[in-house]
């Protein structure tokens, strides 16, 4: 289960026409997400938070994030007496050719098709084959 689980949270950095859907957050889900690019000496060509995230499907997002997995980080808080989960994804990417990403996403599949379950928008970044390119992904949700 959790192999398959490895394989449903495919996240990679892409290039995709946006869908039809609201750019509101759900009231119990926080998501952050940054953006490193680096060229492939390993120098920083840029760095951007992208501060438009959509939730795509909320349910299918928190079955994924209920999963154990070694691409996540889970940790606690607490905040005006409540207690927070802190999920914090990486996902890193060598870029296989020249393009403009403006999409960040993490998807989840069943083994039979994919479901994009996060999208971070943003005004987009030029790279090259070789550059290496990481989204660091932070979802705060209600602990239970």
């Amino acid at each position: 289960m959790q192999r398959m689980l490895l394989v449903v949270l495919v996240m990679a950095s892409i290039f995709l026409a946006a869908p039809a859907v609201s750019y509101a957050q759900t009231p119990d889900l926080i998501v952050f997400v940054q953006v490193k690019v680096k060229d492939s000496s390993g120098n920083l060509v840029s760095y951007m938070e992208s501060t438009k995230i959509t939730v795509v499907n909320a349910t299918t997002l928190n079955q994924l994030l209920d999963q154990d997995s070694p691409v996540m980080a889970k940790s606690f808080m607490q905040s005006g007496g409540k207690k927070f989960e802190v999920i914090k994804i990486n996902d890193t990417l060598v870029q296989p050719s020249q393009t403009v990403v403006s999409k960040n996403i993490i998807s989840a599949t069943d083994g039979k098709s994919s479901k994009i379950v996060l999208i971070a928008d943003h005004d987009g970044y030029p790279v090259v084959k070789g550059d290496i390119t990481t989204a660091y992904w932070t979802v705060i949700r209600p602990a239970s």
